[in-house]
């Protein structure tokens, strides 16, 4: 099953977005602690794109008996990294915690027929 959604570069389409995904996900018969990690990364993901992306930006999901793939894409030339920001720090953290919580993730950049695309996905095995 893959599924996608356009998100707004606007904050408040995050919420939204969990929701989708965690509605997808249920649908797909993820629960559980599982559902609990993928809503969370979800979030960071989504969160970075909306702050950082430059639109069109879309939510993928792909689930499959293995694994469930979840890639955000945008036009962005910049390439999220891990941070470990100090315990005060408000913000960075997104992508610390897609590298501890994820099975694997990376960073795709592909042309598409009108323009260059970036993806930012991850895996968490089933």
């Amino acid at each position: 099953m893959q599924q996608q959604m356009l998100i707004e570069p606007d904050f408040a389409a995050i919420a939204p977005a969990r929701r989708w995904a965690s509605n997808h996900l249920e649908d797909a018969g993820v629960s559980g602690q599982t559902l609990d990690i993928l809503v969370l990364l979800v979030s960071e993901v989504v969160t970075n794109a909306v702050a950082h992306a430059i639109p069109p930006v879309a939510l993928l999901l792909a689930v499959d008996d293995q694994r469930v793939r979840v890639e955000v894409r945008d036009c962005a030339r910049e390439v999220p990294i891990v941070k470990y920001p100090t315990a005060s720090a408000t913000g960075g953290r997104g992508i610390a915690l897609v590298d501890m919580l994820a099975t694997r993730w990376g960073v795709t950049s592909f042309d598409d027929d009108e323009e260059r695309l970036k993806s930012v996905w991850f895996e968490v095995e089933l």
